[in-house]
């Protein structure tokens, strides 16, 4: 009688065991992609032309943020079509990170004559969301300074093989 529940409850064991492994593994994310050359010259483009003070890129997140469209598009009478990326926390890549650094940005403030206070923000970018056709795409950036910050959505073109901001950053808001 032992014997038998013994054999039972390995049974069970094993195929409790065999379900959870099986769930588990289909839970794991596959690998996120790698930065393709058009997200980097789209940040780029961007951290090269930030319309805020440069002492906002000091201290610049190192990972993305979720694209979310309700927040990037907002009220906007007829936001891009946009295909959401299903990733986020990417590592962005060293030539992004390396517009951020402090000892750059402060000689390029000096040169700009745009030295300002110490006051330091955490600057974060999103995903970038690309249109269907890859000729349009859109992310989302926020500074935040203690209770306030600036937050917006940036808009990019192809035009002749090169990315371009489209007009103004919709959705701003400032707090």
């Amino acid at each position: 009688m032992w014997k038998r529940r013994i054999w039972f409850l390995a049974a069970v064991t094993v195929t409790v065991f065999a379900t959870l492994s099986a769930s588990t593994l289909a839970q794991v994310p596959a690998h996120d992609p790698p930065f393709t050359a058009d997200e980097i010259a789209i940040y780029r483009d961007f951290l090269l032309h930030y319309p805020e003070s440069l002492s906002d890129l000091i201290g610049m997140r190192d990972t993305t943020e979720a694209f979310d469209a309700s927040w990037a598009f907002g009220p906007e009478p007829n936001p891009p079509s946009v295909e959401i990326p299903t990733y986020s926390r990417r590592q962005l890549p060293m030539e992004i990170m390396a517009l951020a650094d402090e000892k750059v940005l402060t000689a390029r403030m000096a040169a700009e004559h745009k030295l300002d206070s110490g006051w330091r923000t955490h600057l974060a970018l999103s995903e970038i969301a690309f249109d269907s056709k890859h000729e349009l795409a859109a992310f989302v950036f926020s500074s935040l300074q203690g209770k306030g910050g600036t937050r917006g959505t940036v808009v990019y073109e192809l035009k002749n093989g090169q990315w371009k901001r489209k007009g103004r950053i919709l959705n701003v808001w400032q707090g």
